[in-house]
């Protein structure tokens, strides 16, 4: 009641703050925005009342502001990976690639933004070594929004186009390998067709990895099932 009446004097709206909950994403940054957005309010109804509080000091105000500058990047990843309304798993290594920039360490970086980032990335990399990384290339490199691959290492791009074309070529070899019951005269009327279309036949399903890889990739905001 006391923060309410000091919000309204300070003519801002009525909100409770907010508690950091270690299972609910992002909440630890939410946390933190709502106390900052509060913070002459918070510390106005508190003067007023009695109590033996340790109240923050200018500078873990300060580590505060700086702390939600980092967490701004991964409420956008963790966002965008609870997405169900749209394709996630194949902007998941884009994503880690992300955040290993954003979290890596540079000499402007405080002391207490140095342990915070080292803990997040060690955190980080235990998850990785769990995630199916074949499982994930290719799903982004069969994502027209990031076939490029500019979220692996140079040297590994390649093989994961040479993956897929094996995949390829096991499936179409599974599905011209399976028992059809077509009389045979009756399948080798179905499978004629002009001279001009051999070619494309032969190449198969080269030919329409070929096509693929050299189209341009789409609009990062462009749906990749379309």
């Amino acid at each position: 009641m006391e923060l309410y009446q000091e919000q309204r004097a300070l003519d801002q709206e009525n909100e409770p703050l907010i508690l950091d909950v270690s299972t609910r994403w992002n909440s630890t940054l939410f946390m933190i925005r709502r106390l900052l957005k509060n913070k002459e309010a918070v510390k106005a109804a508190l003067d007023k009342q009695k109590h033996k509080l340790v109240l923050l000091s200018a500078a873990e105000w300060t580590k505060l502001e700086k702390l939600t500058a980092i967490l701004e990047p991964c409420r956008h990843v963790t966002d965008l990976l609870g997405g169900e309304t749209y394709v996630s798993c194949s902007v998941v290594l884009t994503v880690l690639r992300f955040l290993d920039y954003t979290m890596k360490v540079s000499d402007e970086d405080s002391t207490y933004i140095v342990k915070f980032k080292t803990a997040f990335m060690k955190d980080l990399s235990e998850r990785k070594a769990a995630l199916n990384d074949d499982w994930l290339k290719m799903a982004t490199v069969l994502d027209p929004r990031f076939k490029d691959l500019k979220c692996l290492p140079r040297e590994e791009r390649e093989g994961v186009w040479k993956k897929l074309e094996e995949l390829l070529q096991d499936g179409s070899t599974t599905a011209t390998s399976e028992p059809t019951d077509e009389p045979p005269k009756k399948k080798g009327l179905l499978c004629f067709s002009s001279d001009s279309d051999f070619n494309s036949v032969d190449v198969g399903s080269n030919h329409a990895l070929s096509i693929y890889k050299a189209e341009k990739t789409i609009s990062e905001t462009d749906c990749p099932l379309q």
